[in-house]
């Protein structure tokens, strides 16, 4: 069923059509800020991690370069042939230099750092490391041409470092240079003092190297999904990722480090940056809110002042339309309809006043049409019957004379009694009854039935409605055929409405007549037209409405079939 669309409704529909464009074009303007806000962190972030670990690589780098001096010293080639010196002392004095010469080669990083230089030929070396063990560290699947991340111990303790070799031509010497991680934890920790980051060090397979005030279980949560991307060293220089984690978006930046081949990773959330954005939706929405229910509060005040007055008229006006004339008008409120709820009243009020006297006139009026309709059906039989009473009083016939005048008489007194234009269906059987006898003894070649519910004897109908029917089935129907004919009445009732059918097996009508008889049912009557099956048909719209009246079709028996019905309730004119 369609929502009719009221002035109250059209106005909310505006309304919500004035909201939704803003509300749209904000929630787009500000999904178009957080994208190239979120797009200028992430740059900001990948240019500060890349520019850090660039820092990084250069000290790596420089430690590579030392290493690959130190070879060149002339004293290291000493160290060669140390073993053809006999002198313990220039043994010491060897050593002591390259010492120097190592130290102040680490020097030049900041980060803390260690050489060792190991002649394989001589089966000695010379580290700046507080012990070594030449043969472990100088091992074939020890030496590493790239920087490496291992774990040793020093003095009994465990230490992890970054470890590269340099090996000269010839395997003459081996230079090993190392950092410990607390150089990048170093690093680490001064990232994180400029910001809200946590950044660590990354790589698949090795624990990660984490700041000293880290979040490990952040960070467990940031590595356990880089290992699902597969993000390692061997990946794509830089790049971003989105994750979810304790309930909070984060920021994963990540850049790679070509040096060491580890990743340096950073997270942050993602409401750090765009918090100032959020903080103005929240404003703005805010505004909407308070905007959305001012304009509820003033559509409620609208409804009230305007739409239920409104609604209060077209009611009274559709009851009108129904014929309701006594509906009346209530406003409390003093306003302009006020003025207009009055009026109606008043309007109202003589309407139904004029109503009254024009109903009043039309019913008056009908009951002379009625009485008029009512005596033009008695003159028609009353000369038949008298005509009857003539030949059988001529022929002697006792009998007949004396069913015809009982007969006639009771007839006579029902029809005459004209102070009530209504009767039950039982006294209107009756008089069919006496009527249909009359006929049969004219004619002597017909039977008739009357089958009506018990139900139905005790409704009011105009009077005289049902002899007319009975007259035209005799008349028009069995009278022309020589046969024995046959008259049947019956009566049904339902939530339909009541129906009589007087049926009959006569010689019936073409259906060029019938519809010809139907036509004329519904137009004024004129000389041409008769006068009962008229009657009847508008006595009955008359009493019940437009609905009622009757109907004629074939019988199957071969005559016609009349149909009268009307409803229980009385038309809307009020009764006849």
């Amino acid at each position: 069923m369609p929502v009719k669309m009221t002035i109250f409704r059209r106005l909310i529909l505006m309304l919500i059509l004035l909201i939704l464009p803003i509300l749209g074009l904000y929630m787009y303007s500000n999904q178009v800020s957080v994208g190239v806000v979120r797009n200028e962190v992430k740059e900001s972030n990948l240019q500060h991690l890349s520019f850090l670990l660039r820092q990084a690589e250069m000290t790596v780098e420089q430690l590579t370069l030392a290493a690959n001096t130190i070879g060149r010293f002339q004293v290291v080639d000493d160290l060669i042939h140390i073993d053809e010196k006999r002198s313990n002392y220039e043994k010491v004095v060897i050593k002591q230099d390259i010492i120097e010469k190592l130290r102040l080669s680490g020097a030049s990083s900041n980060w803390t750092n260690q050489f060792t230089v190991y002649a394989p030929s001589a089966g000695t070396g010379v580290t700046t490391l507080n012990s070594a063990d030449y043969g472990a560290m100088f091992a074939k699947d020890a030496i590493t041409k790239e920087w490496k991340y291992r774990e040793t111990s020093e003095n009994g303790m465990p230490v992890k470092q970054f470890v590269r070799h340099t090996v000269y031509p010839g395997s003459r010497i081996i230079v090993e240079v190392s950092f410990t991680a607390d150089n990048i934890r170093n690093m680490l920790d001064q990232i994180k003092m400029k910001g809200k980051n946590d950044p660590f060090f990354y790589h698949p397979g090795d624990l990660p190297i984490l700041n000293r005030t880290a979040n490990g279980t952040l960070i467990e949560g940031v590595v356990d999904y880089l290992n699902g991307r597969k993000v390692d060293a061997g990946g794509a220089e830089s790049g971003t990722e989105y994750v979810r984690l304790q309930g909070r978006q984060y920021m994963i930046n990540y850049v790679k480090s070509e040096t060491l081949n580890w990743v340096l990773v950073d997270y942050v959330p993602t409401e750090y940056r765009l918090s100032p954005i959020k903080n103005s939706s929240l404003l703005f929405y805010a505004c909407i809110g308070m905007l959305l229910a001012m304009s509820i509060a003033f559509a409620l005040l609208l409804y009230r002042n305007v739409q239920m007055p409104v609604s209060q008229l077209l009611h009274g006006v559709r009851n009108m339309e129904r014929g309701q004339f006594s509906v009346r008008l209530t406003n409390k409120q003093k306003n302009e309809f006020s003025y207009l709820f009055h009026r109606f009243n008043q309007m109202a009020s003589q309407i139904e006043q004029l109503i009254e006297n024009v109903f009043a006139e039309r019913l008056r009026s009908k009951e002379a049409t009625l009485k008029q309709l009512q005596s033009q059906i008695n003159p028609h039989f009353l000369y038949n019957s008298l005509a009857f009473i003539k030949s059988m009083t001529e022929l002697e016939e006792k009998e007949a004379v004396i069913a015809m005048t009982l007969n006639l008489s009771q007839y006579y007194r029902y029809t005459t009694r004209v102070e009530n234009q209504e009767a039950t269906l039982g006294e209107e059987l009756e008089l069919v009854r006496n009527y249909l006898t009359i006929q049969s003894l004219q004619m002597q070649r017909f039977d008739f039935e009357l089958d009506v519910p018990v139900d139905m004897l005790d409704i009011r109908i105009p009077r005289l409605i049902l002899q007319p029917i009975a007259e035209n089935a005799i008349l028009h129907g069995l009278e022309p055929r020589m046969e024995w004919g046959l008259l049947r009445i019956a009566g049904e009732r339902d939530c339909a409405g009541n129906r009589l059918i007087v049926e009959d097996n006569g010689v019936g009508l073409p259906e060029d007549e019938l519809e010809k008889l139907r036509i004329k049912l519904d137009t004024p009557l004129d000389n041409e037209s008769g006068c009962g099956l008229w009657n009847v048909h508008q006595r009955l719209k008359f009493r019940f409405g437009p609905e009622s009246g009757v109907q004629i079709s074939p019988s199957p028996s071969g005559g016609l079939r009349t149909v009268l019905h009307w409803t229980d309730h009385v038309n809307k004119g009020g009764p006849s």
